[in-house]
């Protein structure tokens, strides 16, 4: 991709993501492809391109913050969306932004769900 300068992880893992307007528009998604600034899941449900969502792994090691850039079907059969997401915030459990190297290892991320990273 022209532009694209970061390195990408293409392993897949699973966050838990949800709506920030609304946490209860809420599903675990694969990553399947995560950067510094932003990540494509595959979802079960559209998204709204210009929405906020809220991510978070099991052990609160990575939350962000982010808008969802396009949502396209995948697939003729209705197998799902892929959803482009760019950041707006990321932290890791500690508070402090998180790196590179902490986003990409795909051992500490798995499916969570807290209702804090909900709130603006």
């Amino acid at each position: 991709m022209e532009g694209q300068k970061q390195p990408r992880m293409c392993d897949r893992f699973l966050v838990h993501i949800s709506a920030v307007y609304d946490p209860r528009l809420a599903e675990t998604v694969c990553v399947e492809n995560l950067g510094a600034r932003g990540a494509r899941v595959a979802t079960a449900r559209s998204w709204e391109p210009g929405s906020h969502v809220a991510l978070e792994s099991n052990n609160g090691d990575l939350r962000a913050r982010a808008r969802v850039v396009y949502c396209r079907p995948i697939g003729a059969k209705g197998l799902g969306f892929a959803v482009r997401l760019d950041f707006i915030t990321q932290t890791n459990g500690r508070s402090e932004p998180a790196t590179l190297k902490e986003r990409n290892n795909p051992r500490k991320m798995s499916i969570a769900s807290d209702p804090r990273a909900s709130k603006p």
